[in-house]
């Protein structure tokens, strides 16, 4: 039931049905200082925008990579303030955890988000209906986590990534650890090589709000 395109506990966004020629990028847990720095690089190189969901208190502890990440085009998302499992919270909790965000955000960018995605993909029926409550979409995604954090390599990253991803996908990488400081250099290594050959496959990268837009126009 918490597989990320289980409907069971009620609607979410996991990406677009095949035929629009499109994928989104989406990174999580950070931002994580020179490991983000280093994805910021390589985005901006191959004229890629993604979508950050940045836990609120890494997001305050550096919210010059929020400024840069809105000025190079990317759109940041909610992921709570310290990555909590949402499922065990009380709602008012739940609107604790994405108000301290979102102030965060404001106060580094002066930007509001309208995304969310849960920690863990983890969510029930009073999880939603708060994040609905509060005007957010939730956004999971459809590519299978790369399981960054058992080291694998950065060639196996990618190798993962790609083997499941395709028309319409969303993709999870982790340029933070729920917030804290870990080594994503492998994550960092392994995103151009992901971009080149989803672009070679004649896909073209959007953000989740373009996403969106395209899922409202079919």
């Amino acid at each position: 039931m918490q597989h990320p395109r289980s409907g069971f506990w009620g609607k979410t966004f996991t990406g677009l049905a095949p035929g629009r020629r499109v994928v989104a990028l989406t990174f999580d847990d950070g931002p994580n200082g020179a490991d983000t720095s280093a994805i910021l690089d390589v985005l901006r190189e191959e004229g890629v925008h993604a979508t950050f969901f940045v836990v609120g208190k890494a997001a305050a502890r550096q919210p010059q990579l929020l400024q840069r990440m809105v000025e190079e085009g990317h759109v940041l998302g909610n992921h709570t303030w310290d990555h909590a499992h949402l499922n065990v919270r009380t709602r008012a909790r739940i609107a604790r955890q994405l108000q301290r965000t979102d102030e965060a955000i404001r106060t580094a960018t002066g930007e509001r988000t309208y995304l969310a995605r849960p920690p863990f993909g983890a969510r029930s029926f009073h999880v939603l209906d708060e994040l609905r409550r509060m005007g957010y979409t939730c956004v999971l995604w459809s590519t299978p986590l790369a399981r960054e954090w058992q080291y694998p390599g950065a060639e196996a990253i990618a190798r993962r990534i790609l083997g499941q991803s395709g028309d319409g996908s969303i993709v999870v990488l982790h340029d933070g650890n729920r917030g804290r400081h870990a080594d994503r250099r492998e994550v960092a290594h392994a995103v151009r090589p992901i971009v080149r050959d989803l672009r070679r496959q004649g896909l073209a990268f959007v953000t989740i709000p373009q996403m969106l837009a395209l899922a409202g126009s079919s």
